[in-house]
């Protein structure tokens, strides 16, 4: 909010807010499901598809769930509180 030149309102707040919240839930739960391992058996696949051409082993090449050491829990909480605020704020201002 300090870095948007729109003087500050409710229905600013309420905008801002629901980009950044949503923005911030976005990539927790773009983490959360790379660190379930669901693109582990795409990778494997491919790499089953590709053998000829790799010169790595499959030993060698690590799985997409054991490379993202992020936690997606902080994310995804203050991703659905900011939208919780938002939610909250948009009530007020349709009141």
């Amino acid at each position: 909010m300090v870095f948007r030149s729109e003087p500050f309102s409710l229905l600013s707040y309420i905008n801002n807010s629901f980009v950044y919240g949503g923005t911030v839930l976005f990539i927790g739960l773009w983490v959360f499901v790379i660190r379930t391992g669901i693109f582990d058996i795409f990778t494997m696949s491919m790499r089953k598809v590709y053998k000829g051409k790799s010169t790595l082993e499959d030993d060698e090449m690590r799985a997409p769930s054991e490379i993202m050491a992020v936690s997606s829990a902080p994310l995804l909480i203050i991703g659905s509180f900011t939208l919780a605020a938002m939610i909250i704020s948009l009530i007020i201002y349709q009141l």
